[in-house]
């Protein structure tokens, strides 16, 4: 999984300043969705790095839109969630594109109670991102129970069939699920992306050191700390994000 394995779409957000160090990650979540990483974070972590990286927050585009504030050449992008859970990577050429797309497709039709869902399906977004410039994949298609969706999407074979590419390392899952991805993209002839989807630093470190092949011990009790957190900061995100959507 290096940059020559990407397509030219997301090769041309590279960052190269000439540093010995990269960091390629594709799917990441701010705390402008789900996430605990702050604009800050990442600007301080990549200060030693080259980089190509997308912030795709569920149905959010501030914590991207953030970045490129900051003087970080994030990739424009979101991640779509749909009424039956389904999800698709999204990245656009510009910003612009994706404030227009958001704007107009998104923040109109967002669940007032679950983050990571819109009121809308798949169809409804497959066509309206026909009218602009964009590369969209198709994230943990393999994944744990709901984010299965070769089992439980019954028109998975149609979507794959209007995407640019599959998701063939997502660093949340285990390694079995990835190797499912990746069959089916060489199976379809599908481009790829790959990413941490991670919502805290610690989960982009530890992705940087699997890219480049860093061998980084970690105790049975981190991991178990670190599963614990995320498991925990996830439902209390999502508490709030419920609670508020009532309050409306």
């Amino acid at each position: 999984m290096g940059l020559e394995s990407l397509d030219e779409f997301l090769k041309k957000f590279y960052t190269d300043r000439g540093k010995d160090k990269t960091l390629i990650d594709l799917h990441l979540h701010t705390n402008y969705s789900d996430g605990f990483i702050s604009g800050k974070s990442l600007l301080h972590y990549l200060e030693d790095k080259n980089y190509l990286i997308a912030v795709t927050d569920h149905n959010a585009i501030g914590g991207n839109i953030l970045l490129r504030k900051l003087g970080i050449n994030v990739i424009p992008g979101i991640e779509l969630g749909c009424c039956d859970g389904f999800e698709l990577l999204v990245y656009f050429a510009s910003e612009d594109d994706m404030v227009y797309f958001y704007k107009g497709y998104v923040e109109p039709n967002k669940n007032k109670i679950r983050m990571a869902k819109t009121t809308k399906d798949i169809e409804y977004y497959l066509t309206a991102l026909k009218n602009f410039e964009c590369y969209k994949s198709i994230p943990h298609i393999a994944g744990v129970a709901q984010k299965n969706f070769i089992k439980n999407k019954d028109y998975i074979y149609n979507v794959i069939g209007r995407v640019d590419a599959i998701e063939i390392h997502n660093h949340a899952l285990p390694n079995s699920r990835n190797l499912i991805a990746e069959d089916i993209q060489k199976k379809y002839n599908l481009g790829i992306t790959f990413g941490s989807d991670s919502h805290f630093m610690d989960e982009v470190k530890s992705f940087y050191n699997y890219i480049n092949e860093i061998k980084a011990k970690k105790s049975i009790a981190e991991d178990y700390f670190q599963k614990v957190k995320l498991l925990g900061g996830l439902g209390q995100k999502h508490l709030v994000y419920g609670l508020k959507g009532l309050e409306k």
